[in-house]
């Protein structure tokens, strides 16, 4: 499978087919999507993780769209217009797709084929990606620290044994991750870097790590 750069040219296009928005219930979020999403809809953040979001089980601090019905598609798919109903902010797994990254760093991609275009014209990886949003551009480092966060949380609170203090202390580090914003304010990425620098301190004292 080559691998693509944003150079790149392949044949990617929408046809509004819906295909990418149903058997999901694995599009994570960041907590730059849950606000941007609740602004988007005009609600509190709150109501919007209530309403639209689940925790994701196996990996602590993590929470993905919900997923509904029998072919579990995406809450926020608009079935009436046949699209994604907040596409002007939408997930950077949603604008990737059905691109995958290789390598987020250095931009590199490969297509997992889930959309089958043989009549689409050839277009450049850096096109698709940042289209008129320009999503990728604008999020990509923030989405790079937010992985790089959660990977090392996710190690450091496996270590943690899961008795109900330490339960409710996971609780509380949710509410500051991903309610603990002023939807008002312009630096929403500076809240988040923020919220987790609060995070990474209050786990490193319930590890005793200095």
């Amino acid at each position: 499978m080559d691998v693509l750069t944003l150079k790149s040219k392949d044949k990617l296009d929408c046809k509004m087919c819906d295909k990418c928005c149903i058997y999901r219930g694995d599009i994570r979020l960041i907590p730059l999507n849950v606000c941007k999403i609740s602004k988007f809809l005009k609600i509190s953040i709150k109501e919007f993780l209530e309403k639209y979001t689940d925790k994701l089980e196996y990996n602590k601090l993590e929470i993905v769209l919900k997923a509904t019905g029998k072919q579990k598609q995406c809450i926020l798919y608009d079935n009436e217009n046949k699209r994604c109903s907040i596409h002007k902010v939408k997930p950077m797994q949603c604008v990737m797709f059905p691109l995958v990254p290789e390598n987020l760093k250095r931009d590199y991609f490969y297509n997992s084929g889930q959309c089958v275009l043989d009549n689409a014209k050839e277009i450049t990886v850096n096109k698709w990606l940042n289209g008129n949003n320009k999503i990728y551009s604008r999020n990509k480092k923030i989405c790079m620290e937010w992985i790089q966060f959660i990977e090392w949380a996710q190690a450091e609170l496996d270590k943690i044994p899961s008795n109900k203090n330490n339960l409710k202390k996971i609780d509380e580090f949710y509410v500051i991750l991903f309610e603990n914003y002023d939807l008002k304010r312009f630096d929403l990425k500076m809240q988040m870097r923020n919220n987790m620098r609060k995070v990474e301190k209050q786990i490193k004292l319930m590890l005793n790590v200095k």
